[in-house]
């Protein structure tokens, strides 16, 4: 019934729309869901599939009943910005950025409305963002701000897994750097007046808020204090779902001033930031320990460089020598070769390549890289690869 319900509600706004840009809109129903797509049935069919593991990685923390629900959750998805426009100027007389939920008083005229990207990482990210306000605002319709939008943040990174046919989530720490930086600048809130923040405070002072909302989320869930995951797992059983912001928020805040001391719970945010290392820390760690020749340490740093940013060759590279410097000559030609994919400098690659080559045997992948590297960079590199390439027998 409640499918049902929403399907005809949709029908009824956005017949108009459709008609006006020619748009044809096929439909997929799920459990929780039901997806419009002006690019098939096909398209609204994974689109639905992706909402649904989303959901249940937002229900892995929130523990709402699903049962609960007055109406399947309503997703509409233009093939291009442009006629996401114009579907908003007809519905709110204005258009948006990036994707939004429109939140109404009844669950069947609310919508995420999303529009298709050329980054497939983009789509996703605002996606896993936006879905997680209509999650979360389907069960309480007035949630506090930091929680709302520091567990969008949180969850950005979830995606979709084919092989898996599940979502799968993966840390986010975009904002850290920024957090610690304002924290050095020393604009944070104070954690008891984030609770607290009303939405024209949080607005004239974004560049804040955002990141401090995720950063005091992420405190939450991972601080090894458990006295405060405690916290938050308690805050979000003490929601109303038809209280107003005001309510919801000050229940949260007397609750925390019952259980915590709000200079000592500061510390604690502060203290838990600055044992959370970027990728540049980590990095910059791991080139000390490196060159100190404690490669244990070097190791650890780069392992946990790579697991924040993959993309980056840099923790690659450096883990291909610690590999080297091991003896384990397979493993440092895979990370050098990763490393060489993501955009590390060729000559120097194809230098570690070469070496990493003939100290395991291989002549002809040392010959292959060592002529590379001193092709690439005739002034760095001939003559030092010249004279590994002299000492490799004559008959390889």
């Amino acid at each position: 019934m409640r499918r049902a319900i929403a399907i005809i509600a949709f029908a009824l706004v956005a017949a108009s729309v459709a008609a006006a840009q020619g748009a044809t809109f096929a439909s997929a129903s799920t459990e929780r869901y039901v997806v419009w797509s002006d690019a098939g049935k096909e398209d609204a069919e994974a689109l639905a599939q992706t909402l649904e593991g989303l959901f249940d990685v937002y229900n892995e923390y929130f523990r709402f009943d699903p049962t609960s629900l007055g109406a399947a959750l309503t997703v509409r998805k233009f093939g291009t910005k442009d006629s996401f426009d114009i579907y908003l100027q007809k519905v709110i007389g204005q258009t948006k950025d990036d994707f939004v939920y429109l939140h109404y008083p009844t669950a069947e005229r609310s919508e995420l409305v999303v529009f298709a990207k050329e980054s497939t990482e983009d789509f996703d990210a605002s996606l896993a963002h936006q879905a997680f306000v209509q999650f979360l605002k389907a069960f309480v319709h007035e949630p506090p701000l930091w929680l709302r939008e520091g567990f969008a943040v949180y969850f950005e990174r979830a995606r979709w897994n084919p092989d898996t046919g599940l979502v799968a989530y993966t840390e986010n720490q975009a904002w850290l750097e920024t957090v610690k930086l304002l924290d050095a600048q020393n604009q944070l809130f104070r954690l008891e007046d984030l609770l607290t923040l009303s939405p024209d405070d949080a607005k004239a002072a974004l560049d804040v808020f955002y990141p401090q909302a995720w950063a005091t989320v992420a405190f939450l869930v991972g601080s090894p204090d458990r006295r405060y995951n405690r916290f938050l797992w308690d805050v979000i059983g003490l929601l109303k779902t038809d209280a107003t912001l005001d309510a919801n928020q000050s229940a949260v805040h007397d609750f925390f001033l019952r259980w915590h001391s709000p200079e000592a719970a500061h510390a604690d945010f502060l203290a838990y930031l600055a044992s959370q290392k970027t990728f540049a820390e980590l990095v910059t760690s791991g080139v000390r320990s490196y060159g100190d020749k404690d490669l244990e340490t070097a190791g650890k740093a780069f392992a946990a460089a790579l697991g924040k940013n993959p993309a980056s060759y840099i923790p690659h590279y450096y883990l291909g020598l610690i590999a080297y410097a091991k003896n384990d000559y397979a493993l440092a030609q895979e990370y050098y070769l990763a490393a060489l994919e993501r955009g590390s400098d060729a000559p120097i690659t194809n230098y570690a390549l070469g070496i990493n080559a003939f100290a395991s045997r291989r002549y002809d992948e040392a010959t292959l890289y060592l002529k590379k590297a001193a092709d690439g960079d005739p002034a760095k590199y001939e003559v030092k690869a010249g004279e590994i390439l002299a000492r490799i027998p004559a008959d390889g």
